[in-house]
């Protein structure tokens, strides 16, 4: 039998990664857009009204995205069998360690 190929899901405002796909990926994506995070919640505390922020946050929203475009590109079966894990187990990480694991080898494996 063909083993079955495994389509990177196309993410935008309209189609937002799910709660159990930012569960996989936090990992990466804390370690990808750190400096982003930081810039935006910098901005944060120094302003009162959020819409001060809103270049920030886009600049977090597109590094999420990239990122998880990078997920797909270097490990897109490990990623989705340890989502799809997740969801099946109310986001308890604890359930699916062996996924995770399989997953961030897969992905820290597959160098740029």
């Amino acid at each position: 039998p063909r083993a079955r190929q495994v389509m990177a899901p196309t993410y935008s405002s309209e189609h937002p990664p799910k709660s159990h796909e930012l569960y996989a990926a936090s990992k990466v994506i804390a370690d990808k857009c750190f400096e982003q995070n930081l810039a935006f919640f910098r901005c944060k505390d120094a302003h009162d009204h959020p819409a001060k922020c809103l270049d920030e946050g886009k600049e977090v929203h597109a590094c999420v995205h990239e990122t998880l475009g990078l997920i797909h590109k270097k490990a897109s079966a490990e990623f989705t069998s340890y989502a799809n894990c997740l969801d099946a187990y109310s986001l308890k990480m604890d359930m699916c360690r062996t996924k995770q694991l399989i997953f961030e080898a897969a992905f820290f494996s597959a160098g740029s």
